[in-house]
């Protein structure tokens, strides 16, 4: 039992880990702008973030932008029958 308990803990913080990677989240952030064709505006959403923050960038901050954005970009194309 103690093996198992040692694997979920070390799952468990495998994935914390992968959480707060700033670089994953960034890598995310650029998944979904690519996915709607803004791939080359990475660089000004992580500007815009760390000029609104004053300080540098964390995956908490680009995860969020990066919903808030999703979440726009799907509105925008439900609103104007934007099809993929």
């Amino acid at each position: 039992m103690n093996l198992v308990q040692q694997s979920v803990k070390q799952i468990h913080k495998e994935s914390l880990k992968n959480y707060y990677d700033v670089t994953r989240a960034e890598d995310e952030l650029f998944d979904m702008l690519q996915s709607n064709r803004l791939y080359s505006e990475v660089q000004l959403v992580l500007d815009l973030i760390k000029d609104i923050t004053g300080d540098n960038n964390d995956s908490y901050k680009v995860r969020k932008m990066g919903k808030l954005l999703s979440n726009l970009f799907n509105k925008i194309k439900i609103k104007y029958d934007i099809k993929e």
